[in-house]
């Protein structure tokens, strides 16, 4: 018959248009070098060990005999690191090179994760809080550089993409796993499931973890060759004004500011403004970081068709109208909004990191990473304290409206940064 002849016909034109984009994925995976792997395979690692002791390390204090109070203390102390050393951290990464940088970062980080996990006192806390802060900012800031410096320009949007992907998706892998541990361990030394020892155990996972995240990143990685190279590549004397790195990193404040106002509060948000029940909050939250995740595959040939800077700009600009959707007195678009803003999120900012690296000669690209990064973390602490504040006195809409201006403002700035990408690339 012939409605069957053409269901027949769409049904093989729909097979074809899956295998042509399956054999784009292979083409495009196969064109990833062993170095990246090497990056991708501790970028997963390191983002388990990390995703573990946030969800664990809260309750650790809480069986030592602690509070909520000093829960929130320690965190600002780690956060702080990153601010206050920030800048520092950047000018070593360029001094000593990335991948010394990373090594000397994780290093650091296992050791004072095992000074944490021996103290007693708060003071120790404290102590080894801050230095457990430096040091993953430290080895954060490093696989930036890293990745540039593996990776031909027309790679780094795929590359960049990756990355972020493999940290956004391991995360809710690593919460499941730090949720079933506790217990476990419990079990094996014939302790309760909240006991100091159970949860000391299940934190030694997360630096057994960032131990192995070491292995793929010991030896040294070779550059790139038999490709296009950024003129920023080629010129490594050359340096950028201070001035226009910042420039560069100004996007990251909105950024920052933007995430601030109302990322901290997700959970309260789909809660109080909806009534729905932790279950359901997971779910919309498992969304978002899905979606997170998700986006940062779409950079790619995003870029490929409209450039880096017009497709981080565009992308983020997008995450504005997708916050306003949770101005609406309904779960359902509010829910969707939440989760095209991670898309949209998850796809520009490995988009806008390529960019500025692409742009940033060799020899300051540890600094331009740390910018950015100062920059970000600097504008979510003091969105996020202002947003607490405004919620009190007038709800969720005042925030959510400064939230979708941020990412807007931010759009802007990368789309007017003054760059010729056809000119970056020597062909």
């Amino acid at each position: 018959m012939p409605g069957r002849g053409i269901g027949r016909a769409s049904a093989g034109k729909q097979e074809q248009r899956l295998t042509r984009a399956s054999l784009r994925v292979r083409a495009a995976l196969a064109q990833i070098s062993p170095p990246v792997w090497r990056i991708l395979l501790h970028s997963m690692l390191f983002g388990l060990a990390a995703s573990i002791a946030d969800l664990l390390f809260n309750f650790y204090l809480v069986s030592l005999g602690y509070a909520n109070d000093t829960a929130g203390l320690l965190s600002t102390v780690g956060r702080s690191a990153g601010i206050v050393l920030g800048l520092p951290i950047g000018l070593l990464i360029d001094r000593i090179g990335a991948r010394r940088a990373l090594l000397q970062g994780l290093v650091l980080f296992i050791a004072a994760w095992v000074a944490l996990l021996l103290a007693r006192s708060l003071w120790a806390l404290i102590l080894a809080q801050f230095v457990i802060g430096a040091a993953y900012i430290l080895a954060a800031t490093a696989i930036t550089p890293l990745m540039a410096s593996v990776t031909r320009p027309d790679q780094r949007a795929q590359v960049f993409g990756l990355n972020a992907s493999a940290g956004n998706m391991i995360g809710p892998v690593g919460s499941v796993i730090a949720g079933l541990l506790p217990a476990l361990f419990a079990r094996t030394i014939g302790a309760g499931p909240r006991d100091v020892g159970a949860y000391r155990l299940a934190l030694a996972v997360s630096v057994g973890l960032a131990a192995l995240a070491l292995l793929p990143v010991l030896r040294p990685f070779p550059a790139p060759v038999h490709a296009p190279r950024a003129a920023n590549d080629l010129a490594p004397q050359h340096t950028l004004p201070f001035r226009t790195l910042l420039r560069f990193a100004w996007a990251s404040l909105l950024f920052g500011v933007a995430g601030g106002s109302i990322m901290p509060f997700q959970n309260l948000f789909f809660r109080m403004q909806f009534g729905l029940s932790d279950a359901t909050v997971g779910v919309v939250l498992a969304g978002s970081a899905l979606g997170l995740g998700v986006g940062g595959l779409l950079g790619m040939p995003i870029s490929r068709r409209i450039g880096l800077r017009r497709g981080a700009a565009w992308l983020r600009f997008a995450a504005a109208p997708a916050m306003l959707l949770l101005l609406l007195p309904a779960v359902l678009p509010a829910a969707v909004g939440f989760c095209l803003r991670g898309l949209c999120v998850g796809a520009s900012f490995p988009l806008n990191d390529a960019l500025v690296m692409q742009e940033t000669p060799p020899r300051q690209r540890g600094l331009a990473s740390s910018l950015m990064s100062v920059l970000w973390s600097g504008g979510w602490a003091v969105a996020s304290l202002a947003s607490g504040w405004v919620q009190l006195h007038w709800g969720f809409a005042p925030v959510l409206i400064v939230a979708a201006l941020a990412y807007a403002g931010s759009a802007l700035t990368i789309a007017t940064l003054q760059i010729d990408e056809q000119a970056t690339v020597a062909t």
